[in-house]
């Protein structure tokens, strides 16, 4: 019965295909393949704001800070809005195959995904062109109050190229134009100046560059090989730049830069 569900479930996402039924048909499919409490679609064009295609919660309201928060510049340090931008492959990832290292640890995580209550996420990431990049995020919250088991992700790996398959199909089938994003002003160059516009801190591009990646949750190794610079090297833009902002902690460092987030990216 359950294979003949996940196959119906199939049918109606490929009938769906081209139109606005297609996200909710596809995610009943997948939910069939893969037991989870939330799942989310977000289509990232190039460095604009996200576009939420489809959501939808089984149990809590995870998604309750998603306007408010995320898109008004909480997703600049999401895992998945960078991997979007380095244009990384098409696959099946848990959120940490593509965070930094010491993600978890961050004040990022903890501040957004500890408040949303998901406990873990496996997305579907498929670049459909040179700036456009669809995702499908799976959560597990506290509906169930587990992580997903190593069999049931290798369950979902086994649908893995019908499910690129179709969401290509649904791609091809809107006829969606590629869209030219125009070049942007950095974010670290954004930053440096709401920072000197609103706290009159001046900081250089390399000091905003490292904020940006103690933000999202990278070590000083991890932040070295980012940038092409040594630990040491690192330790001491850090320094420099705790000396300049007047502060002593990544908590610190978040309180005053996460307010900005979203109106250096208006600005751009």
């Amino acid at each position: 019965m359950m294979r003949f569900s996940v196959l119906d479930n199939l049918a109606a996402a490929i009938e769906g295909v081209g139109s606005e039924q297609f996200y909710p048909s596809m995610c009943e499919y997948l939910r069939g393949c893969l037991e989870f409490d939330n799942v989310i679609v977000v289509i990232f064009v190039g460095t604009n704001v996200p576009h939420i295609a489809h959501a939808r919660h089984y149990g809590p309201d995870v998604f309750r800070f998603v306007d408010e928060q995320y898109l008004s510049g909480a997703y600049l340090l999401d895992p998945v809005y960078h991997f979007h931008l380095r244009r990384g492959d098409a696959g099946l990832y848990r959120l940490l195959d593509v965070a930094p290292d010491q993600f978890r640890s961050s004040r990022y995580y903890k501040w957004y995904y500890g408040r949303i209550g998901i406990f873990d996420e496996i997305s579907v990431i498929l670049p459909v062109s040179r700036n456009t990049t669809i995702t499908i995020s799976m959560g597990k919250d506290s509906s169930s109050e587990s992580t997903f088991s190593q069999k049931a992700e290798e369950g979902l790996r086994k649908h893995k190229s019908v499910i690129m398959a179709v969401l290509k199909a649904h791609w091809n089938a809107l006829d969606a134009p590629h869209l030219t994003i125009p070049r942007a002003t950095s974010l670290a160059d954004s930053l440096r100046e709401e920072l000197k516009g609103n706290h009159g801190i001046s900081i250089s591009t390399r000091q905003a560059e490292v904020a940006l990646l103690i933000l999202q949750g990278h070590s000083s190794p991890s932040i070295g090989s980012q940038l092409g610079v040594s630990t040491e090297t690192v330790k001491v833009f850090r320094k420099q730049l705790y000396r300049r902002c007047d502060i002593s902690s990544q908590a610190e460092l978040f309180g005053l830069f996460m307010p900005m987030l979203g109106r250096a990216n208006i600005a751009k």
